[in-house]
């Protein structure tokens, strides 16, 4: 099991937009739980103080003293040493960023953490070339090079760890594209070669993309890294067999279901034959919907009572008036000063069109930037 080195120390829109929306720094990104998940999956679990390449640590990871934890830890106990962790590790990056100036989405953001969880915040400085990358404009980098910069750090003393060398191969994937371990995306083999200018790179590209989870969730569409992280989660499902039909419509049932899960209301037993029904009678005591809002759980939703429906379940208000032209929605309002979406621009005005389809695409997107407002 591989340790850091330093212990501390969802929509695109409701639009068919790629565009990225990018927290202001001040406000500060965190940690999302798809990315505590995938670092989970890299560092493993323990219940007993053990030695790694550092020192002692416990559960996922936690650095400590030989006899802390006599009795051991639970995985919630370890999770919550990890996230402590976490706290830490984010304050000192925030403020990194800030101090360069930088805006980094979700994804970058939790690419740079697990990456820090791993390494410690030594990294933080110009000896780095991670570092001197994000400063100097990490979009000026190609794919190959943002690859084999993270893949530097994948040594333990002076060897190559295998494990280590996947692990920043799928850091700089989460960097890159958004890719929660959820694949489609280029795949890269161990190559050690030297470049012209006298550096050397450890992977080189394969020419063919990873299997992905869903066939159709390719990772150069705008909502792959809103898809990849719910799915990897378990936060959404495919139609069967590998398919997760991106244009299909979302009905108000699974509407319903995944904004109350974002909301943080948990799983909810059906109250008669209708798999939803559970989650209509939280909404309805909760006044998220009136019962003649919804009247059949599985007719397509409409953009307006997810705008309705999510407000409520966070207690989202609106502070402005209505950005769009065809209609002032105070719900949809507060959605877009919150950066959940953005409405499409229709000549010169930029509208909402509250009575049209979602598609599971679009839901995805608002789902993803709901959990991690």
């Amino acid at each position: 099991m591989l340790k850091r080195t330093l212990c501390l120390a969802l929509c695109a829109c409701l639009l068919l937009s790629s565009a990225a929306l990018a927290a202001p720094a001040e406000e500060g990104l965190r940690t999302s739980e798809a990315c505590i998940q995938f670092i989970k999956s890299f560092e493993g679990f323990s219940p007993t103080v053990h030695g790694d390449t550092t020192g002692w640590a416990i559960g996922y990871g936690t650095q400590c003293g030989e006899f802390d934890y006599p009795l051991g830890v639970s995985e919630a106990e370890a999770d919550a040493l990890m996230r402590g962790d976490l706290a830490r590790m984010e304050s000192v990056l925030d403020s990194y960023l800030l101090s360069m100036g930088l805006e980094l989405e979700q994804h970058e953001y939790d690419a740079l953490i697990s990456f820090t969880y791993n390494l410690g915040i030594g990294w933080l400085g110009s000896d780095y070339q991670i570092y001197n990358m994000l400063t100097s404009g990490h979009g000026g980098y190609s794919d190959d090079a943002v690859v084999n910069i993270f893949a530097r750090y994948c040594h333990i003393g002076t060897e190559i760890s295998e494990g280590l060398l996947q692990r920043r191969l799928a850091e700089a994937k989460l960097f890159l594209y958004g890719d929660y371990r959820f694949g489609g995306t280029p795949g890269y083999e161990y190559s050690y070669s030297l470049t012209e200018d006298g550096d050397y790179r450890l992977l080189e590209p394969t020419g063919e993309l990873t299997e992905p989870v869903f066939s159709d969730v390719s990772y150069d569409t705008w909502y792959y890294k809103y898809v990849a992280p719910l799915a990897y989660t378990g936060a959404v499902e495919g139609r069967g067999a590998g398919i997760f039909d991106p244009d299909g419509s979302v009905t108000n049932g699974e509407a319903l279901k995944l904004i109350l899960l974002a909301a943080g209301y948990g799983e909810q037993a059906p109250t008669d034959y209708r798999w939803a029904s559970g989650y209509l009678a939280l909404a309805v005591d909760y006044a998220i919907v009136s019962p003649d809002d919804i009247t059949e759980l599985d007719y397509p939703v409409n953009r307006s009572l997810v705008a309705q429906m999510a407000c409520r379940a966070l207690g989202l208000s609106p502070t402005g008036s209505s950005p769009f032209a065809d209609i002032d929605d105070p719900y949809a309002t507060a959605l877009y000063e919150n950066g959940v979406l953005e409405g499409t621009i229709a000549g010169n005005h930029r509208v909402f069109r509250p009575y049209d389809r979602l598609t599971r695409a679009e839901l995805s997107a608002i789902i993803w930037r709901l959990c991690n407002l």
